[in-house]
């Protein structure tokens, strides 16, 4: 069997030149332990301006592909598919790029079975160093035959057809040695052969059977697409997974307002007063009502991502014999004071500085200054304040009230407990039956209400902190893989492990925020730049300087805002199609979704969040275009650094001052580095400063 083929290929007019592209097709077959094996199809096309039109072919439309053979066969493609566009954006590029070469990879599995994520080519390479641009070809659960292509021989539409998706490769960066007439090059380069191995270092094709799914989801984000809400993301993985999705949501929200309605099979429009106060009854009754109407369509699931509704959901899908975890697991975790009550750290429920002060000047009192105040249900960080002293008491429970974030369970109150000065962490957790199958910590670089401190490191000198500052416990930077020491970070696993099992969880993607005590490292400065560096660099140790996890909030979800994205372009996991398996019962696929890149981290990767920030007296009207497209028109060099990134505002937007307990983000940039952890953060920094926008 051959393992090499050519063709000749013409593409309409608008979409490359009349002149030909001359490809070569080579085929090998890659093996790696524990995954499946893949018939890698590389195509390199060259342009060949002294090629033209065989006579006699109709002028081709802009949709149009001519295609011959080495034996002079002629073939027209013609069909409006993902494919062809494709093939059409390859062609271009060997008008656009020097040395007129583009080179692609189709990746043809040989394991016969259902494809485990239709998406899973594109979505663990789509970040790699060497590719421009990655398609996936496959449809939701299809079923490959995996037999190896006769290359020789088979036509180019049966290759895309055998193809789960494709690689345009960055051919400039990686042959960056080739001239205009040095043809072909013999073989990809082994670096990236060793990446590629890297990515799909997974098991991603199915020998069994794998059905359609139905999954009822309470609940939607607060925001819509636009403004950067958790819903696409969940969307998105549900088409990916073959999952269809059932809404039970609000009649006027954006969902059932907007142009949504291929996202659900159905929106249950729950009662407006359900959503003040969520109960299981009102759940079970939807749900039955539902099933009488739809006896033809199984439900596998019931779940949401709203800590609001966690309780209540949990106990409906005992009642309808649906996957569920334990509903106290839940109140524990949902509750902020229970939580702490659990892990037996000091706290309290107050209503007004008296009784807070009360507790403080008690003998047998753990808590002192400084405090962190909070509601006891919260979200964003909002309506959360330091405290240093009890002049800033008062302010600091009315912001906690005027977050909104409060329960009938505990009335007007909030929650007061001990301020931990160490470093923060996000610490991602993912259980499978009791076990852990994957984890991973991100740094959550100090933010206003940590102002203090990090001047105390960095200039020896403190200042105190504006009330915006103290209020301010949104995210600033998120560092991934995080800096801390091997044992830090090992203590930090164990602990969290142990909450969350003690807690009575058994699965689910667990969103926990944690600090170190006493921690080893501190954020410090160096010329303009933070980071974490040895706390005690030169200095004598105590005994008692021993760091110890504090366990913040337990967050039985995946992470909010942009956090749950960045690992998948870090680690290839994607946190929101494990949730959605697991809420139907799959752990199967769960299971085999949750294998990292066989290399660990892909790069050095920083969240860059931009939070509006602007005096009270405006009006608090977004007043920019794009922020982020304007910095890349001043900085067109970032552009090789930058990952996802958007603005999350448009002009004329309103938007609440953060006085008021609410925060709003302008945007978000994925900043990475494959140099180094310094590089990537230094990049973070210029992208911070150079960012501008304006709020009247």
């Amino acid at each position: 069997m051959s393992n090499m083929q050519s063709f000749t290929m013409w593409a309409g007019a608008g979409a490359a030149r009349e002149a030909g592209v001359h490809c070569r097709c080579t085929t090998s077959t890659l093996e790696f332990s524990g995954s499946t094996p893949i018939q890698a199809v590389d195509m390199f096309f060259l342009a060949r301006p002294d090629l033209t039109r065989p006579s006699g072919v109709n002028a081709l439309r802009s949709s149009e592909i001519l295609v011959q053979t080495e034996q002079g066969e002629l073939e027209v493609l013609s069909a409006e598919t993902l494919v062809l566009e494709f093939l059409h954006e390859c062609l271009r590029t060997t008008d656009i790029l020097n040395p007129g070469m583009a080179v692609v990879r189709f990746v043809i599995p040989l394991h016969s079975g259902t494809i485990i994520r239709s998406d899973i080519v594109s979505y663990r390479l789509r970040d790699a160093f060497w590719v421009e641009k990655v398609v996936s070809f496959a449809s939701p659960l299809q079923v490959f035959p995996g037999s190896p292509l006769p290359i020789g021989t088979v036509s180019l539409a049966e290759i895309f057809r055998a193809s789960a998706g494709a690689i345009l490769l960055k051919t400039g960066e990686i042959y960056p040695q080739l001239g205009a007439n040095m043809g072909f090059p013999v073989s990809l380069p082994s670096e990236l052969e060793s990446d590629f191995k890297d990515k799909l270092s997974i098991s991603w094709i199915s020998a069994e059977p794998i059905e359609r799914k139905r999954l009822i989801l309470v609940g939607s984000s607060n925001q819509d697409p636009e403004g950067g809400g958790w819903t696409q993301f969940a969307h998105n993985a549900a088409v990916a997974l073959g999952i269809d999705l059932v809404f039970i949501d609000r009649a006027d929200g954006w969902l059932a307002q907007g142009d949504y309605g291929s996202w659900y099979q159905a929106l249950l429009p729950a009662p407006a007063s359900w959503w003040a106060e969520p109960s299981a009854d009102e759940l079970v009754k939807l749900v039955e009502g539902y099933r009488v109407k739809n006896k033809d369509k199984k439900i596998d699931g019931l779940a949401t991502f709203v800590e609001a509704f966690q309780v209540p959901v949990s106990l409906a899908a005992e009642r309808l014999g649906l996957p569920h975890e334990r509903t106290s697991a839940f109140e524990r975790a949902t509750n902020k004071y229970n939580l702490g009550l659990f892990q037996n750290r000091p706290a309290l429920l107050a209503s007004t500085a008296e009784d807070v002060m009360a507790l403080v000047r008690s003998p047998q009192s753990q808590l002192t200054f400084p405090l962190i105040v909070k509601p006891c249900y919260g979200l964003n960080s909002e309506g959360v304040t330091r405290v240093d002293d009890e002049s800033e008491l008062e302010e600091a429970i009315e912001a906690g009230r005027r977050s909104k974030r409060i329960n009938s369970e505990v009335g007007d109150k909030v929650l007061v407990e001990r301020y931990c000065e160490g470093p923060e962490v996000d610490v991602n957790m993912v259980f499978v039956d009791g076990e852990v199958l994957f984890s991973e910590i991100c740094d959550d670089f100090p933010k206003g209400a940590d102002l203090n401190n990090l001047l105390v490191n960095t200039q020896g000198a403190a200042g105190k902190p504006s009330p915006d500052h103290r209020r301010n416990f949104q995210e600033t930077n998120m560092v991934f893989p995080s800096a801390l020491p091997d044992g830090e970070l090992a203590s930090l696993r164990d602990a969290v492990k142990s909450t969350i099992q003690g807690l009575g969880f058994k699965n689910g993607v667990m969103h926990v925020e944690a600090r170190v005590a006493e921690s080893k490292y501190s954020y410090q400065s160096t010329n303009g730049v933070v980071d974490l560096q040895p706390r005690h660099a030169g200095k004598v140790e105590s005994k008692t300087d021993v760091p110890t996890p504090w366990v913040i909030e337990v967050n039985p979800r995946p992470p909010g805002l942009f956090a749950s994205q960045t690992p998948g372009s870090v680690y290839g996991i994607d946190y929101w199609g494990v949730s959605l398996l697991l809420g139907t019962g799959d752990k199967t696929r769960a299971a085999l979704l949750l294998q990292p890149f066989a290399n660990g981290a892909q790069s050095h990767t920083v969240l860059v969040m931009i939070r509006a920030e602007f005096d009270p007296t405006c009006e608090g009207i977004f007043d920019s275009d794009d922020v982020c497209a304007e910095l890349l028109t001043r900085h067109p060099e970032l552009k090789n650094h930058l990952g996802r990134y958007g603005c999350l505002l448009k002009r004329g937007q309103k938007i609440p001052h953060p006085k008021d307990g609410k925060n709003t983000f302008v945007a978000y940039l994925n900043v990475f580095s494959r140099a180094s952890r310094q590089e990537a953060l230094a990049i973070a920094t210029k992208v911070r400063e150079e960012i501008r926008y304006d709020i009247r």
